[in-house]
């Protein structure tokens, strides 16, 4: 049986370029910190996938700091902000929308005395710009949001958000990366984002390596302290094989997507074909071209999944951090969007890469058709 993986956002494979080069990074196992010539050969690895992954982020200035992934690094910006800035102010702003790496550390902070304000979007999934401004403060000393959001696509308008920060001096910009790297364009140059966060195994990298962009001007307090090692903000002996992998995903994750021409219509042939079986778009104005989610109503989303699993179809119930709790909540994203709780049980995501053929997505809609179809009639759906 053909597997059709439409899950890349909970997790990539390992893309065939870092694949065929694993045997020669592991010659690299030398220390970086260490000072003779296999120290200096890992050292000099690590400073060439520091180098890639900033030009794949369109930096030109400040630092690339290695952590165990995206939620660390996302821990790394918050806390590290956070503690670094109490005497500028006590308030954040976030979305109601972010991933739980996020929303949980925003739930942390206010156990410790906090503000954090909560921008909603609309009901298609959108947060506007003049929204989020609208909560910051004199008091403001973080704003953080998520570029692109990893159950609808919603992608975020961070360069709008960055421009109007430009009054509030006092306030940092972080951006939760994650699901955008390597699927819209990122450019940090020019914009006012002070941090940005990226995780490795989402472009086909080995898992368990994410990392932090931290603008020069940045002061953070290290979450994790030691040797001192990545600018004294993240210690420990670095991960050279996984910042390797990183780098090189990275580099060809963004040359397929800039030639992916047709990716909008890829996904809008799969958002009509899913539409005509009877299934509920959730279709932000301004979205990524690799995540759709769709819901059938009468349905439970789970079940849909293991109906697709037999055969060979990938997808997940909502985020792949949450979808696998016993007892599943209806999701907190689709909550906000105004979403019925009934409805929002019954959400799948779709999620693909820009490598992905036309030919796999009328594959994967087939299935939709014939696993649907079956369903309707076993759980009496109209």
């Amino acid at each position: 049986m053909d597997e059709l993986y439409f899950d890349y956002a909970a997790t990539a494979p390992v893309r065939p370029e870092v694949r065929v080069r694993v045997s020669e990074w592991l010659e690299l196992y030398g220390n970086p910190s260490s000072l003779h010539r296999m120290g200096m050969r890992a050292e000099r690895a690590l400073r060439h996938a520091r180098e890639q992954l900033m030009h794949s982020l369109g930096a030109r200035d400040g630092r690339l700091v290695f952590t165990g992934g995206g939620t660390e690094a996302n821990n790394l910006a918050i806390y590290g902000v956070a503690r670094a800035y109490t005497q500028r102010g006590r308030h954040i702003v976030t979305t109601a929308i972010e991933h739980p790496a996020v929303r949980e550390a925003m739930a942390d902070l206010e156990r410790e005395g906090f503000e954090v304000s909560y921008v909603h979007p609309d009901r298609r999934g959108d947060v506007s710009a003049e929204e989020v401004l609208r909560h910051v403060r004199d008091d403001t000393i973080l704003v953080s949001i998520m570029h692109v959001n990893n159950e609808t696509g919603a992608v975020l308008p961070v360069e709008q958000v960055a421009d109007g920060l430009r009054a509030y001096p006092k306030a940092v910009l972080h951006v939760d990366g994650t699901q955008a790297l390597g699927k819209i364009p990122v450019s940090i140059s020019g914009a006012r984002i002070h941090l940005y966060a990226a995780s490795g195994h989402k472009l086909g990298a080995l898992k368990g390596t994410g990392a932090l962009y931290v603008h020069a001007s940045l002061r953070l307090k290290p979450h994790v302290v030691g040797g001192g090692q990545e600018f004294g903000l993240r210690s420990g002996t670095e991960n050279v094989l996984g910042a390797l992998s990183f780098g090189e995903a990275a580099a060809h994750a963004i040359r397929d997507m800039e030639s992916d021409a047709d990716a909008e219509q890829k996904r809008e042939r799969l958002a009509r074909g899913l539409e005509q079986l009877g299934y509920v778009i959730m279709s932000p104005r301004h979205h990524s071209p690799y995540i759709l989610c769709a819901a059938l109503p009468g349905a439970r989303g789970e079940i849909l999944v293991h109906a697709f699993e037999e055969k060979g179809l990938y997808v997940s119930a909502g985020s792949a951090c949450s979808s696998g709790k016993h007892g599943r909540e209806p999701s907190h994203v689709l909550t906000a969007m105004g979403v019925k709780p009934e409805l929002a049980l019954a959400a799948i995501r779709f999620s693909w890469h820009p490598g992905t053929r036309t030919s796999e997505i009328e594959s994967a809609l087939e299935i939709v058709r014939e696993r649907t179809t079956w369903l309707k009639q076993a759980l009496g759906i109209r």
